[in-house]
Order: structure tokens, then C-alpha cells, then sequence
């Protein structure tokens, strides 16, 4: 992104990395198919909260910035989700975002005593992975096989190495045990049905996505 790109949309959603943005696309397709009326967004990817002030610079300086209404943010909670949100708001502070309609929604989900958890987006996609991705085998057999692969994997890593979002790893080990799901990514797996989004880990970002023009 430079000083020249324009910008022609009211609502603009950063993500954090291309399967979050992906995903977001995705599901905002779904949601719509699913009857329900949201505004246009352009989904941008910025591959990492370190260049989110950057991306934020540049979206200041671009021609039609002027026409911007709201800048969503969806991203990763991290291990540490209190960090995560410290890095964001940090950011906020010193930019132009302190007075701007602004909001964010960090994956994975609520718990069922209204806490946000930390963790990753796949946290949220293997809880609504659905028993017939496994086609041929035993879908707990095909996991407990992706676990053991991947407890290997994290052995032969140094302590310090270990795998952070495990789970990312885990459904793209578990995917390669298939046909229909291998070598996909998480939006083109929920496309072609892997995961049941009416899950009800999806609610609060159902009702963050749907509530923008309200």
C-alpha cells in the first residue's frame, strides 16, 4: 500500500493475516446468503499487527480517505489476549483511529460465561469442524493420527520454537488425511462445507458483522 491508493468504500476491515482475511470474506458471503443485509466492505490484508500503523499512515494520506466512515479490525488474540489488545490500543492512541468510529474482533470466541478467550482463529474452526470431513476413516482415529504427527513435530522443535497456533497446524494436518479437503485453505475448506457455521461459537461474530449499519 502506497500514498496513492484510493479508497472508494465507507467501511474498511483490516485483517491480520490472509486466512483471517479470507475467512472474513467468506463468511460475510455466507451471512448474506443467509438472508442477512450487510453493508459493502473492503477487506484488506496486512499480514501483521507490527504494520498495522503503517497501514493506517497510508490509509490517511490515500485520495478519498475523506469518504471513510468506520475501520473494523479483525484479528488474532494471541496466546496472551490482554497483550495483544494493549499493542492494538497502544496503536490507536497514536493515530488518527483515537477519533474515529472504530472497532475490532479478536478470534477465537466468548466463552459461555461471557469471557473472551485468547487463541486463534482455527481455535474457533476446529470446534465447528464437522465429523464427515473425515470421508473414508474414523474422524477420531484421522485427529488422534494429526496429533500424534504433530506432537513429533513440537518434540523435534526446541522449547522455544514450539508451534504457537497449534491448531492452525493441526487442520491442515488433519485435511491432508482427505480427498475433498487437502491442500485447501480455511475459506475454501468452509466452502465446500468442512466446518458448521451456525456453530454457536460464531454468534458474537455474526451479531459484530451484521450489526454495522444498525
Amino acid at each position: 500500500m502506497t500514498a496513492r491508493w484510493a479508497v472508494h468504500d465507507r467501511i474498511i476491515v483490516l485483517c491480520e493475516r490472509l486466512e483471517i482475511a479470507a475467512f472474513v470474506d467468506y463468511y460475510i458471503k455466507y451471512l448474506r446468503n443467509q438472508g442477512e443485509t450487510l453493508p459493502e466492505l473492503r477487506i484488506v490484508n496486512i499480514n501483521s499487527l507490527e504494520n498495522l500503523l503503517m497501514y493506517l499512515q497510508n490509509l490517511e494520506a490515500a485520495e478519498g480517505f475523506d469518504k471513510v466512515e468506520k475501520i473494523l479490525l479483525v484479528a488474532d488474540a494471541g496466546i496472551k489476549r490482554r497483550v495483544t489488545e494493549h499493542h492494538i490500543f497502544k496503536i490507536k492512541k497514536h493515530s488518527f483511529l483515537q477519533d474515529f468510529d472504530f472497532e475490532m474482533y479478536l478470534f477465537p470466541y466468548k466463552s459461555e460465561v461471557g469471557n473472551w478467550m485468547p487463541g486463534f482463529l482455527e481455535d474457533l474452526l476446529l470446534q465447528a469442524l464437522k465429523q464427515e470431513t473425515s470421508e473414508y476413516s474414523n474422524f477420531y482415529n484421522l485427529q488422534n493420527i494429526a496429533r500424534e504427527y504433530l506432537f513429533s513435530v513440537n518434540i523435534s522443535r526446541s522449547k522455544e520454537k514450539r508451534l504457537q497456533n497449534y491448531n492452525r497446524s493441526f487442520l491442515y494436518s488433519y485435511f491432508a488425511g482427505t480427498e475433498k479437503f487437502v491442500g485447501l485453505r480455511m475459506s475454501e475448506a468452509a466452502a465446500k462445507g468442512a466446518f458448521d457455521l451456525e456453530y454457536k461459537g460464531f454468534k458474537d461474530l455474526r451479531e459484530f458483522l451484521t450489526g454495522l449499519e444498525k
